[in-house]
């Protein structure tokens, strides 16, 4: 009897972890019988009572081995003594961003930029860009180019003193009234260029919504809009200031692109529409910081063009840094006092002799006159 007791003992944790399910037949075998209503005497199947009986081999854990106890004590006793030489130079640590097993550190780094690079060309390559249209949109960014590098170059110009005392530089450089006289046709051109080219991007999209067979409300509106918005934005450039209507060029041409972006991405233009109109706008973008980087440059030389003529007229000459222009001033002055005296004292002897020989005119004229009026 002992055995299947000591298995149903073991099996007491087993049944306390049991369902809820079995609680009520637990408790209606322990409690004294009750009478139940003829109503209530049927009742569904809460669940069912099993219990196993292990064997007894199972019963009993296997013996510990003697060599085992004594293993354990002896490394219980045993101190830990430090072994400093088994330590790397590095010890535990580990770097973040570790190599690929097997590859150095150069050639994983070489891999890791050649990535990069190849995700940068695959990019720009414009692979799926039509050639007429990528040749004629970089065709249309020479315009943008040259008045750009027209504004640079003249602000360089404006803002030397000529003659400059460099062979070179008199040679290339313009007298400062032709280059105001360029300078005002470049900045009407590059305005009007820029207004007609902004304009032409929002009737990109409405050529886009004629192609359609069937129209759809939401891309209608954004379509129309982006045309109607391109001029309204672009035209009244024209009567702004030159570097206000630039900034607002900018910025229109930056908001077109991700208008641009936000199509192609949901369907309302060609998929290469995005990447195509990030490159030209970076282009466009680039020559027009130019154009007013070089535009500061004429406003900063023009608001300092007061001191830098006070400076230019008190200090040493270009070619010669040791002549004494105030010495030479002084005898130059005293040179032409000089030449007027003599001047002068010329006149005084001219009129002197004119005087004379009047005089003596009106002698002989009297010597003539007088027998004849006795």
């Amino acid at each position: 009897m002992s055995r299947p007791l000591n298995a149903i003992f073991r099996l007491v944790p087993q049944i306390s972890l049991a369902t809820r399910s079995f609680r009520p037949l637990l408790n209606g075998l322990l409690s004294p019988p009750r009478l139940t209503p003829p109503s209530l005497l049927w009742a569904p199947p809460v669940g069912r009572f099993v219990c196993r009986f292990t064997s007894d081999s199972l019963a009993q854990r296997p013996p510990r081995k003697s060599s085992d106890i004594e293993h354990e004590k002896r490394l219980a006793r045993e101190v830990i003594k430090p072994r400093p030489g088994d330590i790397s130079s590095h010890g535990s640590r580990r770097p973040i961003l570790e190599p690929s097993p097997g590859a150095p550190r150069g050639q994983a780094l070489g891999d890791g930029l050649r990535h990069d690079i190849e995700v940068v060309h695959d990019t720009f390559r414009l692979a799926h860009v039509p050639r007429e249209s990528l040749h004629l949109g970089l065709a249309g960014t020479i315009p943008y180019l040259a008045t750009s590098l027209s504004t640079v170059y003249l602000a360089w110009d404006l803002t030397k003193e000529l003659p400059t005392g460099n062979a070179f530089y008199d040679a290339i450089f313009l007298n400062h009234d032709t280059a105001n006289h360029l300078q005002s046709v470049v900045e009407p051109l590059q305005l009007g260029y820029g207004a007609v080219i902004i304009s032409f991007l929002g009737a990109i999209h409405w050529g886009l919504e004629y192609a359609e067979q069937t129209s759809l409300r939401e891309r209608t509106r954004f379509r129309y809009g982006m045309g109607v918005a391109a001029c309204v934005v672009a035209w009244p450039t024209l009567f702004m200031p030159f570097e206000y209507a630039l900034t607002t060029q900018f910025m229109a041409f930056l908001g077109l692109y991700f208008a641009d972006a936000r199509a192609a991405s949901r369907g309302w233009a060609p998929a290469w529409y995005g990447t195509y109109r990030f490159l030209l706008t970076t282009i466009v973008g680039l020559a027009l910081f130019v154009s007013l980087v070089g535009r500061a440059k004429i406003g900063e030389h023009s608001r300092l063009g007061g001191r830098e003529l006070s400076s230019s007229m008190s200090g040493a000459g270009v070619a010669d840094a040791s002549t004494d222009w105030a010495k030479m001033e002084a005898e130059e002055k005293k040179r032409l006092k000089s030449k007027e005296e003599a001047a002068k004292k010329k006149a005084e002897k001219e009129e002197s002799r004119t005087r004379g020989r009047g005089n003596e005119n009106e002698v002989k004229d009297e010597t003539r006159r007088g027998p004849h009026q006795d």
